[in-house]
């Protein structure tokens, strides 16, 4: 996937802009999607899915404490235009505020979408400690107690904390919470049940990452999961939860003791029954990213190869191999749990070849992992304004002819390379790819396009056809892009852009549901 990663990256930013002023617009507020497929509906439909990233202008709220999904904290000068540079006072090492500046609050946007027809108006502050809250952005106070507050709307200010004993555990809850609640919301599970595998590249914020040590991983005690990514631990609770294989993309820059620390945790805590995928970063083939251009400098610096392009999947290769080493060092009793995924670039296979011949590459390869996208092309500057004045109906053409035609031959060329080296072909993300880039994202008509067409009821026969070609051609699972999130014209990556979306505006949401139920494996599929 060539664009989406900078697209989803940038859309982050539109998306919050808009929710801030209220003016998100989402489709089908009014009805509530089909219900899921259930896993004993299943036959053994080989399907995953990646969850969207955790922000707080999300519209899929996996959590049940809501704080989890809040923004960072922020010093916010009183009587001053609102900004987010002003450094902040000491923290403590849950990252909640030691002290209040004179002057000033620390402010965070505990949720900061308007999609919110699915929670209750009315909602629970819960916190430990002594100080004082203030609400903001509309925010409006209802009700106050010690450690606990009954707000509408969700702005919030710490303006006094007591330094021997600061607030800190900010919980936000729908009211008559549990004395011990659930970790994720019941909605949340139920839209993924049965998935074969979560896949936590967004979660884990994988892309550009920084983290190096695992002292700098994300904290479970932390003040929110939606800055730097989300604790391991919540990743494995809810992989256990839904007795579903998680998916994880080790850190371009994580050392050995990382990598290690990691597994062993993943051991410990991980049902059993399980398996666990393990991936290298993620699309280190793709030069739009700093794990490629990481990769491609050590390449060089090894001299992998004469071609930097080589040296560069010649070094991804290498490494993803010394990180699948540790994982069946840490799992040496159970090592056909570890599913080594080696990702390559789709429309390429020379880069499945490179990447799986390399060294050790094919003793640790379980799975070649590819991105089978359709439609990208649509959004190719130079083609913008002849496609923006076409029809609806015309997109949906062109997607269903591609579907046929170049994207099968991409998937049968890869499952001809996974057969050629003995691994499982298989889609670390795939689906439509309606976006513009290079300029062309904004082209209102385009943009305007894109969203109706995935909005259009053809969509979902165009994913139905795509899914089975995948399968025909050999393909095991498929990790559909992505869970749930807002259309923008950064793209429309979600298969659901609220909870309550109305079914006849979710058609991928749709075709996935019906694969599900009526998809029968192929001969030698299984759930690992």
């Amino acid at each position: 996937m060539i664009f989406s990663r900078r697209i989803k990256t940038r859309a982050q930013r539109i998306v919050l802009a808009l929710a801030m002023s209220g003016g998100v617009a989402f489709a089908g507020e009014a009805q509530v999607a089909a219900p899921p497929a259930t896993r004993e509906s299943l036959v053994s439909a080989r399907l995953g899915i990646n969850l969207a990233g955790v922000t707080y202008w999300t519209t899929e709220h996996p959590f049940a404490n809501l704080a989890l999904h809040a923004s960072r904290w922020r010093t916010q000068p009183f009587g001053k235009p609102f900004t987010w540079d002003a450094a902040l006072p000491p923290m403590t090492d849950d990252n909640y505020p030691k002290e209040v500046p004179q002057g000033a609050a620390i402010e965070s946007f505990l949720l900061g979408t308007s999609a919110r027809g699915h929670l209750p108006k009315e909602l629970v502050v819960l916190y430990d400690g002594k100080g004082r809250l203030n609400y903001t952005f509309g925010a409006r106070l209802k009700q106050r107690e010690p450690g606990r507050d009954l707000i509408a709307d969700l702005g919030v200010q710490v303006v006094e904390t007591d330094p021997a004993d600061p607030v800190r555990n900010i919980r936000l809850y729908e009211p008559n919470v549990a004395a011990d609640p659930p970790t994720f919301r019941k909605a949340f599970l139920d839209h993924w049940a049965g998935m074969s595998a979560l896949r936590f590249m967004d979660w884990m914020d994988t892309n550009n990452s920084k983290v190096r040590h695992w002292a700098e991983r994300p904290r479970k005690a932390n003040f929110t999961q939606a800055e730097g990514g989300v604790a391991l631990e919540y990743m494995v609770e809810l992989s256990n939860v839904q007795k579903t294989a998680p998916w994880f993309c080790i850190p371009h820059l994580a050392d050995d003791d990382y990598v290690r620390r990691f597994a062993e945790q993943v051991k410990r805590e991980l049902d059993p029954s399980l398996p666990v995928y393990v991936e290298y970063s993620n699309e280190v083939w793709n030069g739009m990213f700093e794990q490629a251009r990481y990769a491609a400098q050590m390449g060089r610096e090894l001299g992998l190869s004469s071609n930097a392009f080589e040296a560069q999947l010649r070094y991804y290769s290498q490494r993803t191999t010394e990180v699948l080493k540790i994982w069946e060092e840490v799992f040496a009793d159970q090592k056909a749990r570890v599913i080594g995924v080696y990702a390559t670039q789709a429309a390429n296979p020379w880069t499945s070849t490179t990447v799986l011949v390399w060294k050790d590459a094919r003793r640790y390869a379980d799975v070649l992992a590819v991105a089978p996208y359709f439609g990208n092309a649509l959004g190719d500057p130079e083609r913008q304004e002849d496609v923006a004045g076409w029809s609806v109906d015309q997109v949906m053409q062109v997607l269903a002819r591609e579907v046929e035609t170049g994207n099968r031959q991409m998937i049968e060329a890869q499952a001809e390379v996974a057969r050629a080296t003995g691994v499982r072909l298989i889609a670390y993300e795939g689906g439509q790819h309606l976006a513009g880039h290079g300029g062309a994202e904004n082209n209102p008509r385009l943009e305007q396009l894109f969203l109706a067409a995935n909005r259009h009821p053809k969509m979902k026969e165009i994913y139905l056809s795509h899914l089975r070609n995948w399968q025909a051609a050999g393909g095991d699972l498929y990790v559909l892009y992505s869970s749930m999130g807002p259309y923008s014209k950064w793209g429309s990556w979600g298969l659901l852009e609220t909870e309550q979306q109305a079914p006849s505006t979710a058609p991928k949401w749709e075709a996935v549901q019906q694969f599900m139920r009526q998809t029968a494996p192929l001969p030698g599929q299984t759930g690992g």
